[in-house]
């Protein structure tokens, strides 16, 4: 299991940011490692009341708006329960570029929550052939590529962690 060094009194709210491909296996490590916790995520949007995925590239900026409000809202409204009992939230979004992660990064930092960068590592072909989001390839591409040329700032947690497998 994951932990939390922060050198201060125990931090009861833990903030996951999810980084990776679409297909990379950031919702598979969720369920398999966090299966409690909040999530918030831009596809979220994009769902119907019948829980069918139909993304508009048009709606991309109210759909990442909408997951902070949802992240902002859930650190908001927990807080009493978060002195009783620990409370996870993850933020499950793909998060190619820091100024993707920086809103929430610095929003769980300010109100003292600890926070990890969990960065799913995964070849663009394997996580093409897996995405459920019908992503094209050359899109794929486009994003590892901003991934591995992206630096993240030295003093955020960031844990690097292989893909999950198929079996």
């Amino acid at each position: 299991m994951l932990q939390f060094n922060s050198g201060k009194k125990s931090v009861l709210v833990k903030v996951f940011i999810m980084r990776g491909l679409p297909g990379a296996g950031k919702t598979t490590w969720i369920r398999n490692n966090l299966p409690d916790a909040f999530i918030c995520s831009a596809d979220n949007y994009f769902l119907d009341k019948e829980g069918n995925y139909k993304f508009d590239n048009l709606l991309i900026s109210e759909a990442h708006e909408s997951c902070l409000k949802c992240f902002a809202e859930i650190l908001t409204s927990h807080e009493d329960e978060a002195e009783k009992e620990s409370l996870v939230i993850v933020v499950d979004n793909t998060a190619i570029r820091a100024w993707e992660i920086s809103p929430y990064y610095n929003l769980a930092k300010a109100y003292g929550h600890d926070v990890k960068v969990v960065h799913i590592k995964c070849d663009s072909d394997l996580a093409h052939s897996r995405n459920i989001h019908e992503v094209p390839l050359e899109r794929v591409e486009k994003m590892d590529e901003g991934l591995n040329s992206e630096t993240l700032p030295l003093f955020w947690n960031v844990e690097v962690v292989e893909p999950v497998s198929d079996h």
